[in-house]
């Protein structure tokens, strides 16, 4: 009886996500109606938002007029450069500064994914070829078992096609993290560095180990594990680091990173049939690139008890994407519970909640049974205003008391 109790109580958990609607937020909500788009994207310019629509159009409009001011067809992507001027990528390959109408020509010929801006604002385009950084392109052929992050455009057509990353990450070391969601079979994140210009991915390591000889088993495992590896794994009197990416606690599909001096927060999570998160921390990188991990699970999500005799075992809160407010230096994340603030003291961690939006589930991932995450990034633009990206309810506005949905 308890395996079926906890499958019929997480599919009652995710069928329940389609079933609320938007009057049920916790806090006073309304619809703006526009374009009635689904959007992929967006970044905030003092009252302006610069949203793209999943059908590749840029919808610029005031959010504090709640009026639209431009539309511009054949956007693929959006970001900001540290001057919070807007520039965008069109369908022609050709990077646009929206204010000015500069333009720069990717001479490579590819199809662009996504388009971002290093610290200097040198555009870094992800394609189907791979990485345009500096009007040349780099492929990460270099990786052992590189075929992961490709496919094959059809039985018929052969040519390999670099995969879209589901999530992509600039860190402080010009470190690109880009990150794959495979639902029930996995996750894979690749590494670009663009000061070395070469791809690199995570590894796990481990040894061949004759568990029959060995009673203690796990600490000689470790010995042994050390003794194969000294150059990646380092242990002190206290703690036990490894060399970065290797043995990266990276469990189910990445849906946020934040890096907060130095340090990095990672959420993980899917549903297939049950409900699966973790929450990472990721801390103490020394000059040599070592560092130790620490679990955050259990200090800031829900639990489902197993029956009322045992302790919690079986996550209950389905993990979404994460944010520095850089307005109090304090990191956010979103689940299916709502909005929370990390509260942070001496490595004692609790959480503060700010609001649930009650907006529409989806399940559109073939490698999962069960719905995908509903709020797929957020941004503060005051200490106290953030904007959420939906899947299915436009983009939200939260004033700090009330709710608006751009749709």
């Amino acid at each position: 009886m308890k395996p079926f109790f906890i499958f019929f109580s997480l599919v009652f958990s995710t069928l329940s996500f389609s079933q609320t609607g938007i009057k049920n937020d916790s806090i006073p909500a309304k619809i703006i109606k526009m374009l009635t788009a689904n959007y992929k994207d967006f970044e905030v310019v003092k009252n302006q938002v610069y949203a793209v629509t999943s059908t590749d159009s840029l919808i610029v409009f005031d959010y504090k007029k709640e009026k639209i001011i431009k539309v511009e067809n054949h956007v693929i992507s959006v970001a900001k450069n540290n001057n919070q001027e807007i520039v965008f990528l069109n369908k022609k390959n050709q990077i646009v500064n929206f204010k000015n109408r500069s333009k720069i020509q990717i001479k490579i010929v590819c199809e662009p994914y996504k388009l971002m801006l290093d610290k200097k604002n040198i555009p870094i385009v992800i394609t189907d070829k791979g990485v345009v950084y500096n009007d040349k392109l780099y492929e990460p052929l270099n990786v052992k078992y590189n075929h992961v992050f490709y496919r094959r455009n059809s039985s018929k057509d052969l040519n390999k096609v670099f995969l879209n990353p589901d999530l992509v990450f600039l860190d402080s070391k010009n470190r690109l993290w880009l990150t794959y969601d495979k639902g029930e079979f996995g996750e894979d994140v690749l590494f670009f560095d663009l000061e070395k210009l070469k791809f690199y991915k995570d590894e796990y390591l481990m040894i061949d180990y004759d568990y029959s000889t060995n009673q203690d088993r796990k600490d000689n495992y470790f010995v042994e594990l050390q003794k194969a590896f000294p150059d990646k794994i380092k242990v002190s009197s206290k703690d036990t680091l490894y060399k970065f990416p290797n043995q990266l606690p990276i469990l189910n599909p990445i849906r946020g990173i934040v890096e907060k001096e130095g340090e990095f927060y990672i959420s993980q999570s899917l549903i297939h049939f049950f409900v699966s998160s973790h929450f990472t921390l990721l801390y103490d990188f020394d000059n040599e690139g070592f560092y130790k991990s620490y679990d955050l699970t259990q200090a800031l999500l829900e639990f489902l008890p197993y029956n009322n005799f045992e302790p919690d075992l079986y996550v209950n809160e389905f993990l979404g994407p994460l944010h520095l407010n850089k307005f109090d230096n304090s990191v956010y994340y979103y689940s299916d519970k709502g909005f929370f603030k990390i509260i942070e003291s001496n490595r004692e961690y609790g959480k503060k909640f700010i609001f649930k939006p009650w907006i529409n589930w989806s399940a559109t991932n073939k490698n999962n049974l069960g719905a995908d995450i509903n709020v797929n990034k957020f941004e503060f633009v005051s200490e106290n205003e953030l904007f959420f990206l939906t899947s299915n309810n436009g983009i939200g506005y939260f004033n700090g008391t009330v709710v608006k949905y751009f749709h």
